[in-house]
């Protein structure tokens, strides 16, 4: 029976973890409560940080609204024509973590309809994904990366943005 080890947003793209049992569902659940599965996002984000990179410290409510602490790292990678395109390292994994923090440096995320409302990228859907995941398992290391989908892509090309280095 599978089970999705690693979630992502609802229009979030990107990198998935499914295992197809429970002890490796236990094995990824440790994995990350140890926060020992490094995550990398890639955001396509309205204005440019103050700082080309920081670390984010950020008191987040969750469902039941209570505050739990977040931490993310961010780097701008490239910046054109009032849009940036941005690292995030998220130590946490908080609900919108990635969402909350890019909206907090005053920078939100295309397309995201709930953190960046005043937008003038409405017909964007959200240029969020979950493009890279490292962790290490029985002393065996894993990198996976994604591909970005076309629309986030065409949107970097339009936008002049320096696309992506392996």
């Amino acid at each position: 029976e599978y089970k999705l080890v690693h979630r992502l947003d609802k229009d979030t793209s990107g990198l998935l973890i499914i295992s197809k049992n429970l002890n490796s569902a236990k094995n990824f659940g440790n994995l990350f409560r140890s926060k020992l599965i490094d995550k990398t996002y890639i955001a396509v984000c309205e204005g440019k940080p103050r700082l080309k990179e920081s670390i984010v410290k950020l008191n987040i409510k969750n469902k039941i609204s209570k505050y739990e602490k977040t931490e993310t790292y961010y780097k701008i990678l490239s910046y054109s024509k009032g849009v940036s395109l941005i690292l995030f390292k998220p130590k946490t994994g908080k609900t919108h973590q990635i969402r909350i923090v890019a909206k907090n440096i005053g920078a939100p995320i295309v397309g995201d309809d709930k953190y960046n409302i005043q937008t003038s990228y409405t017909k964007e859907i959200l240029k969020l994904n979950a493009y890279q995941l490292k962790f290490k398992l029985f002393n065996e290391e894993y990198s996976f990366n994604s591909e970005l989908p076309k629309d986030f892509t065409l949107f970097i090309k339009r936008n002049s943005l320096k696309n992506l280095k392996k």
